[in-house]
């Protein structure tokens, strides 16, 4: 085991894992709590970050390639304000956490999870839990940047979507409540939610794309007019069309004229010497003509049977889409951004070059249809509808396809919105400052960290929204035994400028019940799921704490 010694002797915080984020989140501690010592355990010291970890003056470096007893009690587990999990293995994270709990059983675990519904079910074997997926936390900048101003922060919870919008953006049975500039400490109030204000709380549920009847007769008609086969096939047929009409100028009937055409195109003309050599010429261009139609019509028709394949399995097609948002890469951040902008009613293609790739059977689910390509082909691209999309979101695994696509991308229109992840920072500050403002630069690791640090530092907070220069919180807040809480009815529960109750479980491991009725009457083992600040944050929690003979019961936080 290599040890880099730090600042300080008892570590405040133990940070584990193998990827950037350990180091993002390592420096966001850093600068949050000078005073306290930050542990890294990582499996090896070949990581690419480590000589920026080493360069962070309160952090402490350990090296050791399984995360067993010894390992976390070398990292000062046993005295550790918070422990944060970081590997991609759900079940390593999982049994850390377990060997964890026994050496500190009033230990903080931050645990990365991309399968947030296994880390809904285990959390309640831990006594302050808080589960996170860096996909997630990510998604919704990735999102923001895409859909432009007028969408300030998203935070997924369970299976909603919270977000923070312009006032009369979303519907009205959405919004939670209204939001204004409030004092210091908190610097924003909850507003009810008729009040008159320029920012709203939404939640959101899962809203598949539907076209109207008068929609898609407008986005067939577009479809005819923008295929280039049927536009070549349009032309074929116009041009035999005016054979037709030459041949009643030079003196045959109607009747007779429409019946030779259409022999002709059809390829049963036969020779008719006696003829005049104009109708001689016009026989050949007319059977010349049908033989060109040949190959464009069986075109269609493959194409129109692929097309009645993909409707049969509840895809939307490609095609009809205008305005909507093409996501290239399904995988772990690709799917969550995918699935947030179904939630909020956006129109949204998929794109990836594997067909098995994570998000396909998401994808599917929702109704979103997929194009199978690389980014950087612009058949690809086309087949997406990028000349015509609102915006082009990059987050495949390939930092140089990224670049590639969001060129190409921008090749099209000058006015569509790219967004693309870059994985190293350094990369991401240069190219941002070198593209055009329609580009926006994105590191995945360094936007969760920042919500990393939160759930270490903060209990019973499972998440944040950015409000201006403010915090909302989202919190779990539980029903103690002899808590005041216990037999009120939620509207009593609220403090009207500070809290709201978005869900209720009814007890640790149940089904969230979302918008609960303002009469519903909370029990012991409740939990609620509020969005709040500070202030009323600390109000809540002092009436929910038990009665001294009851004891306070710790609070495992739910995955967002």
């Amino acid at each position: 085991m290599n040890v880099a010694e730090g600042h300080g002797s008892a570590p405040g915080f133990v940070v584990c894992g193998d990827n950037p984020l350990v180091y993002q989140l390592a420096r966001e501690l850093d600068d949050r709590f000078p005073d306290a010592l930050v542990t890294v355990v990582l499996p090896h010291l070949d990581c690419t970050f480590l000589p920026q970890l080493q360069q962070l003056e309160g952090v402490r470096i350990l090296s050791a390639a399984r995360l067993d007893e010894a390992t976390l009690r070398a990292a000062g587990i046993e005295h550790a304000r918070a422990l944060a999990l970081l590997d991609q293995a759900d079940v390593d994270n999982f049994h850390a956490a377990l060997r964890a709990q026994e050496l500190n059983p009033q230990i903080r675990l931050v645990i990365r999870m991309f399968n947030t519904g296994l880390g809904f079910r285990v959390r309640k074997l831990f006594a302050d839990c808080v589960v996170l997926s860096i996909s997630e936390m990510a998604a919704p900048s990735f999102i923001a940047a895409a859909l432009g101003e007028r969408t300030l922060d998203y935070l997924r919870l369970g299976d909603r979507t919270l977000y923070v919008a312009s006032a009369g953006d979303p519907p009205p049975e959405r919004v939670v409540c209204g939001l204004s500039d409030g004092p210091e400490p908190d610097g924003i109030t909850l507003r009810p939610r008729s009040a008159p204000t320029d920012r709203v709380l939404a939640l959101a549920a899962r809203v598949p794309y539907s076209p109207g009847t008068p929609r898609r007769w407008l986005s067939l008609a577009r479809y005819l007019v923008r295929h280039e086969l049927i536009r070549l096939l349009l032309g074929l047929i116009g041009l035999i069309a005016v054979g037709c009409c030459v041949l009643v100028g030079i003196g045959n009937g109607w009747g007779a004229a429409v019946y030779e055409t259409m022999l002709d195109a059809a390829g049963a003309a036969a020779p008719e010497p006696e003829k005049q050599p104009l109708f001689k010429v016009l026989q050949l261009l007319i059977t010349f003509t049908g033989l060109a139609m040949t190959p464009v019509v069986t075109a269609l028709v493959v194409g129109g049977v692929l097309r009645a394949q993909l409707a049969a399995s509840g895809s939307p097609d490609p095609a009809r889409y205008e305005n909507h948002v093409v996501v290239a890469g399904l995988g772990n951040v690709g799917m969550r951004v995918m699935e947030q902008l179904s939630d909020l009613g956006v129109r949204v293609v998929g794109l990836d070059v594997d067909e098995n790739a994570r998000g396909i059977v998401l994808a599917h689910t929702l109704g979103v249809p997929v194009v199978i390509g690389q980014a950087t082909w612009e058949d690809t691209l086309r087949a997406a509808g990028v000349p015509r999309a609102r915006a082009l979101v990059l987050v495949t695994s390939n930092d140089a396809v990224n670049l590639e696509a969001a060129m190409l991308g921008q090749s099209y229109r000058d006015d569509l919105r790219v967004v693309l992840r870059l994985s190293d920072d350094d990369l991401a500050e240069r190219v941002q400052r070198s593209l055009t403002d329609k580009v926006v630069v994105r590191s995945v690791f360094q936007l969760s960290a920042e919500g990393f640090a939160a759930a270490m530092a903060e209990r019973r907070v499972i998440a944040t929204l950015s409000v201006n220069h403010s915090t909302l919180m989202v919190a779990e807040v539980p029903v103690e035994q002899g808590s005041a809480l216990a037999g009120k009815q939620i509207d009593a529960v609220v403090l009207p400028e500070h809290t709201r109750v978005i869900a209720l479980q009814r007890e640790l491991g149940a089904e969230l019940q979302w918008r609960p009725a303002p009469e519903t009457t909370l029990a012991q083992g409740n939990q609620l799921v509020v969005v709040t600040t500070r202030t009323g944050l600390k109000k809540l929690l002092a009436r929910s704490a038990g009665s001294s003979e009851g004891g306070a019961t710790a609070v495992a936080a739910a995955p967002v």
